[in-house]
């Protein structure tokens, strides 16, 4: 099946919508359908940012993850409320900001491969949602919409989400 542009524009808009987690949790489902169609070989940038993602805590993957994710204006950086946590985060090398900074420098299709590199360390070096997680109704829809979809408009897909 090949979506039209006005598919795509429903189907992004839904996902966008999603909760974090949810949107985390289909872009694991959909890039374990294309994994072969995705070059595994990047650019030092992208392994740069994978590398400096990997290197995070796992709450501070989170954060990348939704920071990533959110077309929120990042002139601000939100600071996690407890005051020895906050401290880490600023410290270079734990922070969110400079793999975000370099993730956001990066053209769409080495973002792509930022998030098919995480995808294939996840649950390894990278957080994995709980075994358990149940993704939304939603987030559901949105999956069943791409099940029929080829491997081209999946990539497309989510060459337009990240």
């Amino acid at each position: 099946m090949t979506f039209t542009n006005t598919d795509a524009t429903t189907l992004v808009s839904k996902f966008k919508q999603l909760p974090v987690n949810d949107q985390i949790a289909a872009l694991g489902q959909i890039y374990s359908q294309v994994a072969e169609s995705v070059p595994s070989t990047a650019s030092k940038q992208v392994e740069d940012v994978v590398r400096g993602v990997l290197g995070m805590r796992h709450e501070g993957q989170i954060h990348f993850l939704g920071d990533a994710l959110s077309d929120t204006d990042r002139d601000e950086v939100a600071l996690d409320i407890n005051p020895s946590k906050a401290m880490a985060e600023l410290i270079p090398g734990d922070g969110v900001e400079p793999p975000l900074s370099a993730y956001e420098a990066l053209t769409p299709s080495d973002r792509l491969l930022v998030w098919s590199q995480l995808a294939r360390h996840m649950g390894d070096q990278f957080v994995a949602l709980p075994a358990d997680y149940q993704v939304s109704d939603a987030a559901k829809e949105v999956l069943t919409a791409l099940q029929s979809a080829g491997t081209e408009d999946k990539v497309n897909f989510l060459s337009q989400i990240v």
